[in-house]
């Protein structure tokens, strides 16, 4: 029981570490089939940071936390408009993103751009 609870600890460490490494770049896609977004996300110290460029401007993210493969982005604000939240998962080189934005969850997909 012991080693197979260490063994599990030990694949969640290497999985965490492994995917933090890979989290940082360039995204692109569509949300909510309304924006199209290209997403420049930065990683340093365990913060994750980052831009978002739409039609509607450039929207600073901040107060990003990771955790396994999931991405969670603190409340935002961008000319007064309030995004309550910023939910994704990541899988490899793609990204599944929710944007609660005046109260609709919009979703997308966002794949990594090279």
């Amino acid at each position: 029981m012991i080693k197979k609870l260490f063994l599990s600890v030990i694949v969640c460490c290497i999985v965490a570490v492994c995917f933090a490494s890979t989290v940082a770049g360039r995204w692109g896609g569509t949300i909510g089939g309304l924006f199209d977004v290209t997403v420049h996300i930065k990683e340093d110290n365990g913060k994750i940071t980052g831009t978002v460029l739409s039609q509607i401007g450039e929207i600073p993210l901040s107060d990003g936390k990771i955790t396994g493969n999931d991405i969670v982005f603190k409340e935002q604000t961008y000319n007064g408009i309030a995004i309550s939240s910023i939910k994704a998962k990541i899988a490899g080189d793609k990204m599944d993103v929710t944007v609660n934005f005046q109260g609709q969850d919009l979703q997308g997909t966002l794949n990594r751009l090279k």
